[in-house]
């Protein structure tokens, strides 16, 4: 028998979201298999016995890893447990539960029974994501593209085109929530510096994901070769006076190229309303269609469109946003980013 080595209060967040998740009594026991890992813990429900993991916040390249070590658990239970990690826990007999009140459980064991299937949120339960504004997502997007960087409002502001005040309060909310650690004290040339790129970058994806706007255009396109029509169209923003960024997959395939084709596109454009979007779209000489392959999108903040870059012919919006945008779109859309987010951090 091998005691675990998990601290208290993480032993006691891990029984009570399991409790939550099955009415069948819920008690901590000795693991059974070695070695132990430090976030292990033995668990029995009814008569059954399992090894749980606590994962914290969870995502497809988390659920891989516990998939490769031994002894596998064979529950894996966190904060919040990802679209994509959960059907890959699933497909591989994994079951899971999370904080936000989801769970899958499907075990049959000497004779015993536990069947648990609960969706929970489409979110994490605490919702830090209200309380980030437009200028906090802004500063967050000019961090994580020059992390290189040392942080002060000024160069911020560089970055993002926004006032000293909204700059400031923006920098002062990441500071609060842990993001940045100061390194010399007062005034707009205060120097900070980002404290986990990954961490900022995962909750930066939250709140651009709560905050996205839901004014969309779906435009019908017929192309064989969608980087070059792609191309085409951004030359005739170009002649109308009309800014614009791609984003989504086909953003991501050029900044961190994959296997997989692309066949639509996401694009920023400079618009604030739908007959902007529509001015857009005629200018571009594109037109509006139910479920078209080529989706028009105001910018979401000041900072996306002055941080976008131009690369092989295309106006590409900042990485962090891309990110943000495909992490949300299913199992594959979550690869994509995980590829896009390897890449960049491994640059940075």
């Amino acid at each position: 028998m091998y005691t675990d080595t998990i601290d208290a209060p993480t032993r006691r967040r891990l029984l009570a979201a399991l409790q939550a998740a099955t009415p069948a009594p819920v008690r901590a026991c000795p693991l059974k298999h070695g070695p132990v890992h430090p976030l292990d813990v033995g668990v029995r429900i009814v008569s059954i016995e399992f090894r749980a993991r606590w994962v914290g916040r969870c995502g497809l390249r988390k659920v891989r890893d516990v998939l490769t070590t031994r002894p596998r658990p064979e529950i894996i239970i966190g904060t919040e447990i990802s679209r994509g990690a959960r059907e890959e826990a699933l497909n591989a007999g994994l079951g899971w539960v999370d904080e936000t009140g989801g769970a899958e459980l499907h075990f049959v064991r000497d004779g015993a029974l536990i069947d648990v299937s609960r969706p929970g949120l489409d979110g994490p339960r605490s919702r830090p994501a209200l309380q980030w504004t437009v200028a906090v997502l802004g500063a967050a997007e000019a961090l994580l593209t020059h992390p290189d960087q040392t942080v002060t409002v000024s160069s911020t502001r560089e970055h993002t085109g926004y006032s000293v005040e909204a700059t400031t309060r923006a920098l002062r909310f990441l500071e609060d929530r842990g993001h940045l650690e100061s390194t010399a004290r007062r005034g707009p040339q205060s120097a900070r510096r980002v404290v986990n790129l990954d961490r900022l970058l995962e909750e930066y994806a939250d709140a651009a994901t709560d905050k996205r706007k839901p004014l969309s255009l779906s435009c019908g396109v017929s192309w064989n070769h969608p980087y070059v029509a792609l191309e085409a169209i951004g030359e005739r923003w170009d002649k109308n006076g009309i800014e614009w960024a791609v984003t989504g997959a086909m953003a991501a395939s050029i900044l961190a190229p994959f296997a997989t084709s692309v066949t639509s596109g996401e694009v920023y454009v400079d618009a604030v309303s739908l007959t902007e979007l529509d001015r857009a779209a005629a200018a571009a000489d594109v037109r509006p269609i139910e479920s078209g392959r080529l989706v028009l999108r105001p910018f979401p903040t000041k900072a996306t469109h002055k941080l976008s870059t131009q690369r092989d012919g295309l106006w590409i919006a900042p990485w962090p946003r891309v990110y943000a945008d495909v992490a949300h779109v299913g199992v594959r859309g979550e690869e994509i980013a995980e590829h896009l987010k390897e890449v960049e951090l491994t640059h940075a």
